[in-house]
């Protein structure tokens, strides 16, 4: 089943018998899961299971839905502020995808964002203690909200603004990776795509999360874009495709923000094609994308720099573009950086960001 077709049925758009009976199942196979997810948070709040020290201040960044909320970009954003503060961070993660040697596109581009040491291994554990050998003062996690195993001194968790909790149920019916009210757990809340939202929602959205987390700190943030990368790898003004016909593809789990916001800069998008998360590239797979390119008359493809870095020697009919982002904390700066600062024990909180 393709992509497209899942989420309609799970959002219910997509209407029918069949679907109606297939959220059915779901749903009734989404009670054991969500119990079990409960469950094992509840044995790590009370000690049950046991959680583990690193040796340095960890901060997570994670989520409670799959998909894309944006947690790469806010990894780099908070790498950036511990370096601005003179810390050495290393930043952790499992490694989705990752080869037999230890390497992971993902991995790659984390690094190739902020230029720190990137450990891959799926014992968070183990690789938190292979960055504090390696020098690391303060170890950044990636998607570990659900990972508690390693204790942690910080969590910022990402809610989608245009779609926060996953259609309302957890795995397989919805999106939701644990219930809504694993965010008690969460010591900041950063919500993203504010910009897509309008502003009576976000302000919803903001309250019901106060309700859900009334300790942790709020704030806002977009997906601002940066820089353009054409074929050859050099940077373009973000204005450089106005005009131009292209097919825009990506393999995220929130794909139509990518196009939002190519649609934004001016880019005339006469095909779109949103492709399976993480998706493996191959040579057939970007003829495919150039044919379609030519049935609508695009003469160029653009794609997200994650989606990129996955095509490296790979030939392609067509030039490749590369939309790149950074992550834009536009509200509540000053409370989560408070936050990261106290985690990571950097001695004047609050600085600037």
């Amino acid at each position: 089943m393709d992509r497209q077709k899942a989420m309609d049925i799970l959002s219910g758009r997509r209407k029918g018998t069949g679907a109606s009976v297939l959220r059915g199942v779901l749903h009734a196979a989404s009670w054991p899961y969500s119990g079990a997810v409960r469950l094992r948070r509840w044995a790590y709040r009370r000690g049950v299971l046991p959680s583990r020290r690193a040796g340095a201040p960890v901060i997570c960044v994670g989520n409670v839905t799959t998909g894309g909320t944006g947690k790469t970009p806010m990894v780099a954003w908070v790498v950036r502020h511990l370096r601005q503060a003179g810390r050495r961070p290393a930043i952790l993660t499992r490694g989705y995808q990752a080869s037999s040697a230890g390497g992971s596109d993902e991995a790659r581009l984390l690094a190739e964002l902020t230029d720190v040491p990137v450990v891959v291994d799926a014992d968070r554990v183990a690789g938190a203690a292979r960055a504090v050998a390696g020098g690391a003062d303060v170890l950044v996690m990636d998607d570990g909200f659900q990972h508690r195993r390693l204790r942690r001194d910080l969590d910022i968790v990402l809610i989608d603004a245009v779609e926060p909790f996953g259609f309302g149920h957890c795995l397989p019916r919805g999106l939701l990776r644990e219930p809504p009210s694993a965010l008690r757990d969460a010591s900041a809340v950063l919500l993203t795509h504010c910009d897509e939202v309008p502003p009576e929602r976000l302000a919803e959205l903001s309250e019901a999360i106060r309700r859900m987390a009334p300790e942790a700190a709020l704030a806002q943030a977009v997906h601002e874009p940066t820089r353009l990368f054409d074929d050859a790898g050099a940077e373009r003004p973000l204005d450089a495709l106005e005009g131009r016909s292209a097919l825009a593809f990506c393999g995220l789990g929130s794909p139509g923000h990518f196009f939002a916001a190519l649609r934004k800069l001016g880019v005339d998008l006469p095909g779109r094609r949103a492709l399976n998360d993480h998706a493996t590239y191959t040579p057939a797979l970007l003829a495919e994308l150039a044919a379609e390119a030519g049935d609508v008359e695009a003469d160029v493809l653009v794609t997200t720099q994650k989606d990129h870095v996955k095509l490296s020697g790979l030939p392609c009919p067509l030039p490749v573009w590369q939309l790149a982002v950074r992550m834009a904390v536009r509200e509540g700066a000053g409370p989560l950086l408070w936050c990261i600062d106290r985690a990571a024990g950097i001695a004047s909180p609050g600085g600037g960001g």
